[in-house]
């Protein structure tokens, strides 16, 4: 889901018009393409997580789920505690400065 948001925020950026993309019938229907699968995933997805995510992704406009590197959040860098560190292995977890959604990697 995050990486259909960013690829649609690319799109719509200025950088990318700026070379040449603005009004190309292909770039078109790539966007719908992205955004029905977008709609495809969004149906899967507990709406109070969706709500959230979408919140978050107001607020940052980037990433929204991001990886936990020795015990700090990958999006504002604030060190978690240590069981909350451990939990976003096998729970959805938010970091509780940014509200990022958090992952680790083993």
């Amino acid at each position: 889901l995050e990486e259909f948001d960013l690829i649609l925020k690319d799109i719509e950026s200025a950088d990318y018009q700026a070379m040449g993309f603005k009004g190309v019938r292909a770039s078109v229907e790539f966007i719908r393409t992205a955004e029905r699968e977008r709609a495809k995933l969004t149906r899967k997805i507990d709406p109070k997580l969706l709500t959230l995510y979408e919140r978050i992704m107001k607020r940052y406009g980037g990433r929204v789920v991001v990886q936990v590197v020795r015990e700090f959040c990958g999006g504002c860098y604030v060190k978690l505690p240590s069981e909350l560190a451990v939990r976003c292995r096998t729970e959805v977890v938010s970091c509780p400065n940014c509200g990022r959604f958090l992952y680790h990697v083993k």
